[in-house]
């Protein structure tokens, strides 16, 4: 005998076993969710309110209601309120402490500082109202300037971000002032290395104008610093300095009167009569001058002819240069010198010849930097992937080349892109190298990114000769260290 089943009970069999199966899946969903739910209830939630931020600038610091002083500063007066400007160190000292303001409702403010404006005070005051700034880098320096007045420190580092991004020709200069003036580290630091990057690289190739603004002693300070990045060679720093100084005793001369004809014989015409830097006029721009090295810049005839034409150095100064120059030469000579090794860092930095190119395109290139370098004839190339020096050694140079079978010389090269700021955005240096080269050797110095766009430049330290100079502690001293 069989079992039979009605067709209506196996559907519900089916129905209930699905149904069931159906509610526990439902039950377990609504439980993560319930889950997901009381997670999200109990977990609190940051927002800004912005009609309350927007109430309490307009209402209090705009229109001024319920102010409990006013603030007198450049002959503006501000309706303020003690609790936000108690935010302020400055403020904070002069209602808490026994200062006869502590109980005054109207305070004058005696701004000293130049750079402080009404519009500057007005930005910084409503700073204190409001957590959210709008810096416009045209008019910042101001705002740095009243923000350190008042003591603000947020304000100032949220100042210093901005220019830090903005640094460029038309900021630099009073980026940097402010910086020192105001004691920002960080921010002086990067426009004092803008400066070494583009003293040459803009302010040299661009209008001469702008070199003028370059003041005295920021430009001492540039012209003896080793990461300097100098165009060509030494004697390009000399022609700039030249230029930079004509420009600066003659600032009201039309721009269509200047050339480099004018130039030179403003300075050759003074035939007969003192150096220019120990005269009156041209004395004040002598430690610029002095940051030369002058060593390098005496390394060939034509070059020398000029400086002597242009009466500008002392004679005082070249001629312990040129008696050291040639003992080295014998040195070299007489085998008594195969060149610099494990010299001190700071003797290299300070006394290496300092030069450097501009390569616009990512192409094969070689090149070297001219003048006499002691029988060494140092050729750099490039194929866009790496950059070398080779020792060269053809024959039809035989009677220049040193015969030393082996030569060291010591370098170091930094390879850099610029954006349109003028900023660094690319950086890749070497460190001090101590490279011996036999006659016709390569040497790889560094690999570039292949992603690396062009232009890009090249800025190299390279000393040739060992230290001849020794101090009575038997310290290396550099030929700037001896000059008078």
């Amino acid at each position: 005998m069989g079992v039979s089943f009605s067709a209506n009970k196996i559907v519900s069999s089916v129905t209930d076993y699905v149904s069931g199966v159906k509610r526990k899946r439902e039950n377990t969903e609504d439980e993560e969710i319930q889950k997901i739910i009381d997670i999200a209830l109990h977990t609190p939630k940051r927002k800004k309110l912005e009609s309350t931020t927007k109430y309490i600038y307009q209402a209090l610091f705009e229109e001024g209601k319920n102010s409990d002083v006013t603030v007198c500063a450049l002959d503006e007066e501000f309706y303020l309120h003690k609790i936000y400007l108690s935010q302020s160190p400055y403020f904070a000292s002069m209602f808490g402490g026994s200062w006869n303001e502590s109980t005054k409702n109207y305070i004058n403010i005696d701004v000293v500082n130049p750079l402080i404006t009404v519009e500057s005070l007005r930005v910084v005051f409503g700073s204190l109202y409001d957590n959210e700034i709008i810096l416009n880098p045209l008019s910042i320096v101001p705002i740095i300037a009243t923000a350190t007045m008042f003591q603000l420190e947020t304000l100032i580092e949220k100042c210093t971000e901005v220019m830090l991004e903005t640094i460029n020709p038309k900021t630099s200069l009073d980026y940097y002032n402010a910086a020192c003036q105001y004691g920002v580290i960080k921010l002086q630091e990067v426009c004092f290395k803008w400066f070494l990057v583009n003293l040459m690289t803009y302010y040299f190739t661009h209008p001469l104008t702008n070199l003028k603004t370059i003041p005295i002693d920021l430009m001492e300070k540039l012209i003896s610093h080793p990461d300097l990045f100098v165009m060509q060679t030494e004697y390009s720093i000399y022609v700039m300095l030249k230029y930079w100084m004509y420009l600066r005793m003659n600032d009201e001369c039309p721009v269509q009167e200047i050339s480099s004809k004018t130039i030179n014989t403003y300075f050759s015409s003074r035939k007969g009569e003192l150096p220019f830097l120990l005269s009156n006029e041209g004395k004040k721009f002598a430690p610029a001058f002095r940051g030369l090295r002058l060593h390098n810049l005496l390394s060939q005839k034509q070059d020398i002819e000029l400086i002597f034409q242009d009466n500008i150095i002392p004679q005082f100064w070249i001629n312990p240069i040129v008696m050291q120059q040639w003992k080295d030469v014998l040195r070299v000579d007489q085998n008594e010198d195969k060149g610099p090794n494990n010299i001190e860092n700071e003797f290299f930095l300070h006394n290496s010849l300092r030069c450097g190119r501009v390569l616009k395109v990512k192409e094969r290139h070689v090149w070297r930097w001219t003048g006499f370098h002691f029988g060494m004839d140092l050729i750099m190339f490039t194929d866009g992937v790496t950059l070398s020096i080779k020792r060269n050694n053809r024959s039809e140079y035989g009677q220049l080349l040193s015969l030393q079978s082996t030569r060291y010389v010591v370098i170091r090269v930094t390879v850099a892109k610029l954006n349109e700021q003028g900023q660094i955005e690319y950086s890749k240096e070497t460190e001090i190298l101590n490279i011996a080269l036999t006659k016709g050797e390569e040497y790889e110095l560094l690999k570039l990114d292949e992603s690396l766009e062009y232009p890009i430049i090249i800025s190299a330290n390279i000393q040739y000769t060992s230290p001849d100079v020794v101090s009575s502690e038997g310290k290396q001293l550099s030929i700037t260290q001896v000059v008078p």
